[in-house]
């Protein structure tokens, strides 16, 4: 079975994700560096995304680690250094892009 977790997943086995998760840690200390995480469009309602780029910010501010989350009605972040974008996906990705 795929290693996805679904609402009411009693048969869960995280045994897998934690692995993974540590080997994901361990490459992202050897290679990242100022690594910048960008959040497409996650709410509060269910906070899996959320909760997973504010950890890796958290994980990896000693590397100087930012987070940009684009949400049109959530855009919140904790960190002044972060960046919140009241806009959609796309239209902000096509905005950086004719500004690249």
């Amino acid at each position: 079975r795929p290693n996805i977790m679904m609402f009411e997943d009693w048969d869960w086995n995280p045994a897998r994700r934690q692995l993974q998760a540590c080997a994901r840690q361990a490459r992202l200390r050897e290679q990242a560096f100022r690594p910048v995480v960008v959040e497409l469009g996650a709410g509060t309602a269910i906070g899996t995304v959320r909760h997973f780029a504010a950890g890796m910010c958290r994980d990896f501010r000693d590397q100087g680690a930012r987070l940009i989350r684009i949400n049109p009605r959530e855009p919140d972040v904790a960190d002044a250094l972060d960046v919140g974008l009241p806009m959609g996906a796309l239209a902000t990705l096509r905005a950086l892009e004719a500004a690249w």
